[in-house]
């Protein structure tokens, strides 16, 4: 087996088992993504600084295919491309610091992910794991197709819609959908926002919502552009709120920067369901008039009881 197919083995199965520690071990790649258009050329770059390491390795990642390919590898200032990239791919740079990946004459079939990943070479491989940079989604422009941003629409709950099975709590869907896009450079995210009605200030609550979203692992082509869908599920009790504001927000990369793309819906005025806090209050009520009725019922006994005692008393001066 020649040193380059080893390292394949030894970083996919790191890969698999998550090893991704950039922050932790200060392994930077840049840009996160590119749009370029078809014959460009263009390069990626991968920073670290983990001492020790002196290697740093590039892969490809394609829609077609989830797993890692290597493309080549710098060994201190010595690069090495494996024979299926020669030609339009190079590296150049110095494992113990920095490389770049460069693509020529780019084509369609260069629209993939591309990971930089920095380790100690495996000649003097001791147990050291390797440390990826956070990838970089590259898009080769289709020609004469334009950069389009998305259209955004959130639709209501159903109102059919039943108690989870699991819990056999009440639950609504709230379904998000983003079309008319490309290319698929897209992230969604849900918030929800509270009106204060007191101060008329929209307070978020929590940065983004994870719990109970579910959106596509990849947005679907159809003819010349992209749709991705997302679903947010709720309970009922928080959907029954008409002062929550539910917010998609589709963050669209066009090529020079980010933007985000909107929609929302709020609550609706529900059916008069006894939640916890409701039950709690009609029995603080229930009790305050129960001990209410019981010290009411108490004062007019021992009224009567006196009427009873006044009258028994003057019937025994008349007979006396």
């Amino acid at each position: 087996m020649t040193p380059s197919r080893l390292i394949i083995s030894i970083i996919t199965v790191l890969w698999i088992k998550g090893v991704d520690l950039s922050k932790e071990k200060q392994v930077f790649q840049t840009p996160a993504e590119l749009l370029m258009k078809p014959n460009a050329e263009v390069s990626l770059n991968l920073r670290h600084e983990i001492p020790s390491y002196d290697t740093i390795l590039w892969y490809q990642r394609s829609a077609r295919n989830n797993s890692l390919t290597l493309i080549g590898y710098v060994f201190y200032k010595i690069p090495t491309i494996e024979s299926t990239f020669s030609g339009r791919f190079s590296i150049s740079g110095d494992g113990e610091k920095s490389a770049s990946l460069h693509i020529k004459n780019l084509t369609s079939e260069d629209s993939c992910e591309y990971f930089g990943a920095a380790r100690i070479h495996i000649h003097c491989d001791s147990g050291y794991e390797a440390h990826f940079g956070q990838g970089t989604k590259l898009t080769v422009l289709e020609p004469g197709q334009a950069v389009k941003s998305p259209k955004v629409k959130v639709f209501r709950p159903s109102s059919k819609e039943c108690r989870n099975p699991i819990d056999n709590e009440r639950e609504k869907t709230l379904v998000c959908v983003a079309s008319d896009f490309y290319p698929d450079h897209v992230s969604v995210y849900w918030q929800i926002i509270q009106l204060n009605v007191t101060s008329g200030v929209n307070v978020i609550r929590g940065e983004n919502v994870t719990r109970g979203v579910t959106t596509d692992e990849a947005a679907l082509r159809k003819d010349k552009v992209y749709t991705i869908t997302s679903r947010l599920k709720v309970s009922a009790e928080d959907w029954y709120k008409p002062e929550w504001n539910f917010e998609c927000i589709v963050r669209f990369f066009n090529g020079t920067h980010d933007t985000d793309y909107k929609d929302s819906i709020s609550g609706e005025q529900g059916p008069d369901i006894l939640t916890r806090e409701k039950y709690l209050r009609i029995t603080r009520q229930a009790k305050l008039s129960y001990s209410v009725l019981i010290i009411k019922s108490s004062v007019y006994g021992a009224f009567v009881a006196f009427l009873v005692w006044r009258l028994q008393s003057s019937a025994e001066k008349q007979n006396h």
